[in-house]
């Protein structure tokens, strides 16, 4: 029972929001969100900080323009998707992150997705985009369909867990009741 219950609550403490946040460091988080308060505010010196040198070249212009492309009132930011490649492991490994975040103030979404490459040093931006919409983008309602159907997985093996249980339980107890009976003890 106690390992049922024990499933049920991390059952209820996952999401695909838990999930993204268990794969991902507090400082790559604190990363992407800074990248995206840094395109809205046009805080070009932090922008510049965490680009690649070409980048920063050919997007200088496009970072102003992505501001214009975030809700007018303040809003909240969520990484909706992540993945990360690596080649190998420890310091000189060369490391690609793929960032994707949403920002809504529950009217206007704006998409915000780039990549980084580390290759022993601080992590730099090698691609970003930025996308403004009144409609709710299919990232979000795809990590919010993939999280209810985890959940439904999740309640479907519980139930399973505890129908094995229950059987193990059943199985022992006739068994004993058996043995009991040839040995004549009633």
């Amino acid at each position: 029972n106690s390992i049922a219950i024990l499933f049920a609550l991390c059952l209820a403490a996952c999401s695909m929001q838990g999930m993204i946040e268990t794969m991902t460091s507090e400082e790559d988080r604190a990363m992407a969100q800074q990248f995206v308060a840094d395109i809205r505010s046009g805080n070009s010196d932090g922008l510049e900080a965490v680009v690649t040198p070409d980048l920063w070249k050919s997007s200088q212009a496009d970072f102003e323009g992505a501001a214009n492309l975030f809700p007018e009132r303040p809003g909240e930011t969520s990484i909706i998707a992540y993945s990360m490649n690596s080649d190998s492991l420890g310091d000189g490994a060369r490391t690609e992150k793929v960032f994707t975040l949403v920002t809504t103030d529950d009217t206007h979404w704006t998409t915000t997705r780039f990549t980084t490459l580390q290759e022993g040093g601080d992590p730099l931006i090698t691609e970003w985009s930025v996308e403004g919409s009144s409609e709710r983008p299919a990232d979000l309602e795809a990590m919010e369909n993939v999280g209810a159907v985890f959940m439904w997985v999740g309640i479907t093996l519980l139930l399973i867990l505890v129908g094995i249980v229950v059987l193990i339980v059943w199985l022992v107890r006739r068994s004993r009741r058996k043995d009991q009976e040839r040995a004549g003890i009633s």
